[in-house]
């Protein structure tokens, strides 16, 4: 059977078994009088990404996405997704539960559709405090009220995975650019501008990010399940699980005490004074906790999510150098994907391969996820992720869409390409083609100061509205620095009101997706940096990092203008000069044809 190192290939998903884990949990409703209770898929850390013993959602509902949230009735139960998980939810779930897409009906006009009153449950840890408050707000003049209650999917979930407790590392200074205690000692000066005796910090990337530490206690993400106290004098309370280890890195005993996990109600519990909380990101208990000890709670930021954000110099020079042997890498694998042409080789082959690859360098530590090999229908699904039983044959005709990630000790990369396995259809090319304009609109934008996410947003899509075509996502996310490839607070979407600022690394991947047949996405990583085309520094541009070639044969020439053109060549030029030197002589001959030039082509044809 084939198998990778950072990735399985097992079908997790508990689709079969969902029935009797729904009727178990409505057994617990009775016994608790409730009316409902909701899972979200979160953990006590409010992450993104949660270890196998956090997952929640899927337990329940056999749906292995990474976003979602679920609502279990008496009598029904619905699951939300996003719109990169509508066709995969479908999938996983069985009929028992209504599949709903987040921007076609929220689960609070389900709720007002389907409830008619009572208590709905929930698990004040794993639940923000925003979000619980909107909830209690907007059903305050309703028979609907929401209540804390113990965790209903733990109190009858067998054989629950063990919490992951991993080895934790200094991050040395060399690549993170500032001490942790200079880091602290910005925290703090947030805290005094803020009027705040203290921060409680619960994200686990901030933490790492903060006291230059790394774990592994989420797949593929360098960090460690814990929590942390700072005060506007620069001490620093640290709780996680770890804490044996944790007390024999030198460079934190001076300013760092580290409790266990179990300590942190406790210390939340003696808090009494102004406290910094995020309540985006906090759990509901802890204001609870920190309300009911009469605590001033001051509402605001994470403190440490913008300058871990903004990259400072040493952490951008780093992101650049693991870039760059990052295109080697991607390249290597590209070209070997060239040279399968009428071979034997499916999905499964695809990510092992690339694994392969990347594994021969030194500086990788992990994949920054499981890498997306999707062929054919399968790349439809924009988050598909290939097992045993989905994987398909590679076929001549087929697209193939690769996404896919190194966690390297000096950055972490995110980079998707599609490829053409053969010749392609009009209707591919048109589609790749305006994914295609979407990418250079974003990377040749230059834009004012206080630019969010959403004012870009639509420069991407442009090319695909004019059509009638669009994409269920975002347009990118931010990147963390081996860290989360994941990163708020900046995003491209019509939802962000984040400004940009100068060092954000941000991805620019638009798609395109047609459900049954194939599915596109280009994506480089972007860096936010001054621009000289305004006046006093009060414009801003973007540095592509990434530099890979894009598929020529899956362009058409006739859509692109001569400046578009002049933008894919100047682009695959510095592919070339990038690349060329460190590669074998396959790949070396396989780029050199790659990065040929295109607008001279565009203009012998028309």
């Amino acid at each position: 059977m084939k198998t990778a190192f950072f990735q399985s290939f097992e079908d997790n998903s508990s689709k079969g078994e969902t029935p009797e884990r729904l009727s178990l949990v409505q057994a617990e409703l009775s016994k608790k009088k409730l009316s409902g209770y909701i899972v979200p898929r979160s953990d006590v850390h409010q992450g993104e990404y949660v270890a196998a013993c956090d997952e929640r959602l899927s337990w329940i509902t056999g749906f292995t996405g990474s976003a979602g949230i679920c609502f279990v009735g008496k009598n029904e139960a619905a699951l939300f997704v996003d719109g990169r998980y509508s066709i995969q939810a479908k999938k996983q779930t069985d009929t028992l539960f209504e599949v709903i897409q987040w921007n076609k009906k929220n689960i609070t006009k389900w709720i007002k559709n389907n409830i008619a009153e009572g208590k709905i449950g929930y698990d004040p840890w794993i639940h923000s405090y925003k979000e619980i408050s909107v909830l209690v707000e907007t059903f305050a003049n309703t028979r609907i009220n929401f209540t804390p209650c113990d965790n209903l999917i733990d109190n009858v979930w067998l054989n629950r995975p063990e919490k992951a407790s991993s080895q934790v590392v200094s991050y040395p200074v060399r690549l993170a650019g500032l001490s942790a205690k200079e880091k602290c000692q910005k925290i703090t000066e947030v805290l005094r501008q803020k009027k705040a005796d203290t921060a409680v910090i619960t994200l686990p990337d901030s933490i790492a990010w903060l006291l230059n530490l790394r774990g592994n206690d989420v797949i593929h993400n360098p960090i460690l399940h814990s929590f942390l106290i700072i005060n506007s004098a620069g001490s620093v309370q640290l709780f996680c699980d770890n804490n044996k280890n944790l007390n024999t890195i030198s460079v934190l005993k001076n300013f760092v005490k580290v409790f266990s996990l179990e300590s942190f109600e406790v210390a939340l519990s003696e808090l009494k004074c102004s406290i910094l909380v995020d309540e985006a990101t906090i759990p509901f208990a802890v204001i609870q906790i920190l309300q009911n000890n009469g605590s001033k709670v001051i509402f605001g930021e994470d403190p440490i999510i913008l300058p871990k954000a903004c990259k400072n110099p040493v952490e951008l020079k780093n992101a650049r150098i693991c870039h760059k042997r990052d295109a080697v890498h991607m390249c290597e694998f590209l070209s070997w994907v060239d040279r399968q042409k009428n071979s034997d080789f499916d999905e499964i082959d695809v990510v092992i391969e690339l694994e392969n690859i990347r594994r021969k360098d030194k500086h990788l530590k992990e994949i920054s996820f499981d890498t997306i090999a999707a062929s054919g229908p399968n790349a439809a699904q924009p988050h598909y992720r290939v097992n045993y039983s989905s994987s398909r044959k590679i076929r001549t005709g087929d697209v193939l869409l690769v996404d896919s990630g190194g966690q390297y000790i000096d950055g972490t990369t995110d980079i998707t390409r599609t490829i053409a396995i053969g010749a392609q259809s009009e209707e591919v090319k048109n589609a790749f083609t305006r994914v295609l304009k979407g990418l250079i609109a974003v990377s040749k934008l230059k834009f004012p100061l206080n630019t969010s996410g959403r004012d870009i947003d639509a420069f991407a899509r442009r090319a695909l509205w004019e059509i009638g075509q669009d994409y269920a996502h975002g347009t990118g996310h931010g990147v963390g620095h081996y860290l989360s490839v994941h990163e708020g607070p900046q995003r491209i979407s019509k939802f962000s009101n984040v400004e940009f600022k100068e060092g954000m690394i941000i991805s620019n991947e638009p798609g395109f997706y047609k459900e049954g047949k194939f599915g596109i996405r280009i994506e480089n990583l972007i860096l936010v940096q001054n621009s000289t085309v305004g006046k006093d520094n009060s414009f801003l541009e973007f540095e592509t990092l990434t530099f890979v070639p894009i598929d020529s044969r899956l362009i058409s020439l006739n859509l692109l203008d001569d400046n578009e053109l002049e933008w894919v060549d100047a682009y695959h030029d510095q592919c070339w000069h990038r690349v060329k030197d460190h590669v074998t002589a396959p790949t070396k001959g396989w780029l050199k044809n790659m990065t040929k030039p295109l607008l001279s082509n565009k203009r012998k044809k028309y």
